[in-house]
């Protein structure tokens, strides 16, 4: 039933609706699951990438980024053969908070990717 309520919400979201830094979201899901959506769009995979709570362990920061970002190690024992890697150190990453107010507000945004983008039919 998740899957249905998320796809739905993904078909809501414009097709020019950028983000920008100030929108606001009434949870952290909505920002993940506009984020999402727009990700599929533009052709890139997106993920959660930190998390901060605070003393009471209510969420208040968040950063979502690029499945690209990062490096990894090969762990491949195979020298002539090694396992490809899809990470290439992308920055693309999107920072929002928890604000007085009780809404997720972006503050801050990269957009700039540095790999290749798919289509929005192969993401």
């Amino acid at each position: 039933m998740e899957k249905d309520i998320e796809i739905e919400e993904l078909e809501k979201i414009e097709e020019d609706d950028e983000p920008i830094i100030g929108m606001s979201f009434d949870s952290d899901t909505d920002l993940f699951i506009y984020f999402k959506g727009y990700s599929k769009r533009k052709g890139f995979p997106v993920l959660r990438r930190t998390s901060r709570k605070d003393s009471y362990g209510i969420l208040r920061n968040v950063t979502f980024a690029c499945g690209r970002s990062g490096e990894t190690r090969s762990k491949s024992v195979k020298i002539l053969k090694p396992q490809p890697n899809a990470k290439t150190g992308c920055n693309a990453r999107l920072g929002a908070g928890l604000g007085d107010d009780g809404k997720w507000t972006i503050r801050s945004l990269n957009l700039d990717h540095n790999h290749a983008l798919l289509t929005p039919t192969k993401s």
